[in-house]
């Protein structure tokens, strides 16, 4: 289908069959995607999704993937020049996003938003770094980034060697992520962020700056975990963040 630019297949929560577009590769008839644009899966039962075996499958501008509650894998093409949008939500059993060798290929990436995928540790693993050697990731047109419920989210790397840029940053919105104490194990170069903003209730509220990223992150983590601490012990009435 090398004339097909948008893509959505949706499976009903009792559908047992693996996503076709895991076994594109394998199909002649269906092997050539040359301009597919948009891929949207919503609700699919499989465990691995290697979209990476997907022939020109790096042309994709738009990547959401939702209810994917089973998946542990994803493979994502290694290069991914074109990509402008990712969204996950609900993918509860996936560790992490991408390796480290993908996200520099992502130069065009402008949003970003991962929810509700709880047994995230980290969005950029070390994968295809080399040890000892500092791995520099620039995401030049990022926006826009949304962490939200994810309950197991450590820090966006926890690579000691990964140094991550963002120089077009402006939103980036933080909500129930308690095991987030900071970023990244190296300070993140975001020259236009000023505020980082979590949600009380309905309203989205403003944290206060601390002239950089992980120290913003670090005190709204000391200070959540203080209100926590008092409410329980005091009043007897559990904060989630």
């Amino acid at each position: 289908m090398p004339n097909l630019e948008k893509l959505k297949l949706s499976f009903s929560f009792s559908h047992k069959v693996s996503v076709p577009i895991a076994d594109i590769s394998q199909q002649k008839k269906l092997g050539i995607l040359l301009k597919l644009k948009e891929l949207v899966l919503l609700y699919p039962r499989v465990k691995d999704l290697e979209l990476g075996q997907v022939p020109n499958l790096q042309r994709l501008e738009l990547l959401s993937l939702e209810g994917c509650h089973e998946l542990k894998n994803l493979v994502l093409p290694s290069v991914l020049t074109y990509l402008t949008c990712l969204k996950l939500k609900n993918c509860s059993r996936l560790k992490f996003l991408v390796a480290s060798s993908t996200a520099m290929s992502m130069v065009q990436l402008k949003i970003l938003k991962i929810i509700n995928c709880l047994e995230v540790v980290e969005i950029v693993s070390n994968e295809g770094s080399e040890d000892g050697k500092v791995t520099k990731i620039v995401f030049s047109k990022l926006i826009s980034m949304e962490l939200v419920g994810l309950d197991n989210l450590i820090s966006f790397c926890s690579y000691k060697e990964c140094e991550f840029e963002f120089p077009s940053l402006e939103i980036l919105i933080v909500r129930e992520c308690p095991k987030m104490k900071r970023f990244s194990e190296k300070e993140s170069i975001t020259p236009k962020l000023k505020n980082v903003f979590g949600v009380e209730g309905n309203e989205k509220t403003k944290w206060p700056w601390k002239d950089i990223l992980n120290a913003t992150i670090q005190k709204v983590f000391n200070d959540k975990v203080r209100i926590h601490l008092f409410n329980t012990t005091s009043l007897n009435v559990m904060i989630f963040f």
